[in-house]
């Protein structure tokens, strides 16, 4: 083996984003169980999106990527929200972030913006951890049997990763990802975190632990596939009464560099619709039920006016929505 054949092989593995680079992923999330965006309901919330990740000019110890959101849809309980991309990229607007050639983001023009609930593992300025650098390489080589270990911050809080390579070829490398974290917020009536302890309403130590395979392009410098199933377990205490409860969230991540091995993501198979039929106040009462739900999570993802589709959904609660989300219904 020549020097130069010795240097590629010792040499660690960089991400490849430069002037050029033109990536285009498709991403899908699913959230099922417990859903504070939804009023503390259990549902299942389905958002499929496109994701286009360009490079840039590289600093002297640094790179610099861009992405933006090109395509999006977001699914309630089978019932399909009408958000545009011009809605949710008011919320996630296209970003650039300076990173190490290993992975590590050591800035971002992503805003400084909170959720109104907290959903474990999704945090606005950390958008590109969760798709396309969703690793932080080692200083070794991506060699079969190397693991490392490393942090990455989540809502304020580490989000702790262990890594190990399950195989590696001349072009790619399988890592299997273990991720955990816990935290402990406050909540007010609506389920949204809140500081003050005067004006909450429980408190909840959240627990999260997940695994995962992330496919690395050995060639390309960039993730092929992302896998993940996390699962968040919630202690709630009710401040007032003391009663505890306990909550779980289980979020599956499926992310697929186009052109790659393993193709688009294909689109979820219809949930089947219930054969009973229900009493008119109960299908008033859902109905109702929904309509505050969607309109909760069209206030999330940047739905500022309310679509055509809506208005026989929100005619039952116009005036809640009126109260509390006054610009949607604004005439």
């Amino acid at each position: 083996m020549t020097a130069l054949a010795l240097l590629a092989v010792l040499a660690p593995t960089t991400y490849g984003f430069g002037p050029g680079t033109r990536l285009e992923y498709d991403v899908k999330v699913v959230f099922e169980g417990f859903l504070p965006v939804l009023g503390g309901n259990e549902g299942v919330v389905d958002v499929t999106m496109g994701v286009l990740v360009t490079g840039a000019e590289k600093k002297a110890e640094t790179l610099q990527a861009a992405s933006e959101i090109t395509a999006f849809d977001l699914v309630f309980n089978g019932a399909k929200l009408p958000l545009t991309v011009e809605n949710v990229t008011q919320f996630f607007p296209k970003t650039t972030i300076e990173l190490t050639p290993a992975g590590r983001i050591v800035a971002t023009d992503a805003p400084d913006r909170q959720l109104p609930v907290r959903l474990p593992g999704l945090d606005v300025k950390r958008f590109p951890d969760i798709t396309y650098v969703p690793l932080e390489l080692p200083e070794e080589p991506l060699e079969t049997g190397n693991s490392w270990t490393f942090e990455r911050d989540f809502g304020g809080q580490p989000l702790r990763y262990e890594c190990n390579v399950m195989l590696s070829t001349d072009e790619t490398a399988k890592v299997a990802v273990r991720v955990a974290q816990s935290y402990t917020v406050l909540e007010n009536d609506a389920y949204e975190v809140v500081a003050d302890r005067a004006s909450a309403a429980r408190e909840v130590v959240t627990t999260l632990a997940g695994t995962g395979v992330v496919t690395f392009d050995l060639k390309r410098g960039a993730a092929r596939s992302v896998q993940m199933t996390n699962t968040a377990t919630g202690a709630v205490t009710d401040l007032t009464s003391g009663e505890k409860s306990q909550r779980k969230l289980v979020t599956k991540l499926e992310v697929r560099l186009k052109g790659a091995e393993g193709g688009a993501l294909q689109a979820s198979n219809p949930r089947p619709t219930r054969v009973r039929v229900a009493p008119v106040w109960e299908r008033a009462a859902r109905m109702a039920r929904d309509a505050w739900s969607w309109l909760q999570l069209a206030s999330v993802f940047g739905l500022v006016r309310l679509p055509g589709e809506l208005e026989a959904w929100v005619a039952p609660i116009r005036p809640q929505v009126a109260r509390y989300l006054p610009w949607l219904v604004a005439r």
